[in-house]
């Protein structure tokens, strides 16, 4: 069956700190609600806006609360050494996988240059270390083009686990299903959801999966159904008016679920969080 992974957003207290005992409730009723694994400090965990000990507590949390559900640890960073430390700490620690951003400030050296970076995380990797490569062009300006994944599979092809795809191109994603059978390819899309499980992929990793589990999970189940995916649709377009993290957390500020504080900044908090968890409400995909 496809697997439906939440890219789980970070509860923080008001000084910007993890607020743990928040983010063990937010894991636990997500255990609850039909999804196959979280993803701590991806794009919607800010994990990019944390330092390198307070992305390992969160990971750390986010294993010891589990449950059942798999842990894909985000621990990509532009620092190759803290890339290497963080990687290798949440491996340790319990991870099944690790999200792994490519560099994506100095692009002089191009595709040799990111392969290069990449074969030395691996090269430091755990025996039993996995990562899933982070394709997000609209966020990091860095394709990991075919060039790339080849060489990585003709170098270490046993750490290789998969690709999580957040390009906004369906085509893309069916090309690395076709190309790379031997890989699990993760849809970053929710509105590609239903093409992209039609195509081969082997799941997602959604921001949305914080709010409307249950719709996604019964899309990912019937990719066929396409009233579920314009309803899901429409729900990812909504949260993205203003901002995914700041939207998603206003809209959990409000369901009694936990309390999840504002995103760090640059990120601003929802001007009007009330009005949010409202509108959301009144598209119809509202599961508590």
């Amino acid at each position: 069956m496809p697997e439906l992974h939440a890219a789980i957003a970070t509860p923080l207290d008001a000084s910007g700190r993890l607020n743990k005992s928040a983010f063990v409730q937010l894991i636990t009723h997500l255990a609850t609600q039909e999804l196959d694994g979280i993803v701590p400090c991806g794009t919607t965990g800010e994990g990019p806006s944390f330092s390198v000990a307070e992305r390992l507590d969160i990971i750390n949390t986010a294993i010891t609360a589990r449950g059942t559900l798999s842990v894909i640890a985000g621990t990509g960073c532009q620092s190759l050494h803290e890339t290497i430390t963080l990687t290798n700490a949440a491996i340790e620690a319990g991870a099944d996988a690790a999200l792994v951003l490519p560099p994506f400030f100095f692009k002089q050296s191009g595709e040799a240059g990111v392969l290069a970076w990449y074969r030395a995380v691996c090269d430091q990797l755990p025996a039993n270390g996995k990562l899933v490569l982070y394709h997000i062009p609209p966020m990091t300006g860095v394709a990991i083009t075919t060039t790339i994944i080849d060489g990585l599979l003709a170098s270490y092809p046993q750490n290789i686990l998969g690709i999580k795809d957040s390009a906004v191109d369906a085509s893309h994603t069916k090309m690395l299903c076709d190309r790379y059978p031997q890989l699990k390819i993760y849809t970053g899309n929710a509105p590609l959801l239903g093409q992209a499980i039609n195509d081969g992929a082997a799941g997602s990793i959604l921001a949305i999966a914080n709010i409307v589990p249950q719709a996604l999970r019964r899309l990912t189940d019937n990719p066929h159904d396409s009233e579920v995916q314009q309803q899901v649709a429409q729900v990812d377009a909504y949260v993205r008016k203003v901002g995914a993290v700041s939207t998603i957390k206003a809209i959990l500020n409000h369901t009694g679920i936990t309390a999840m504080g504002n995103p760090l900044l640059p990120q601003l908090a929802h001007p009007d969080a009330t009005r949010a968890h409202a509108e959301f409400k009144a598209i119809g995909q509202y599961t508590s």
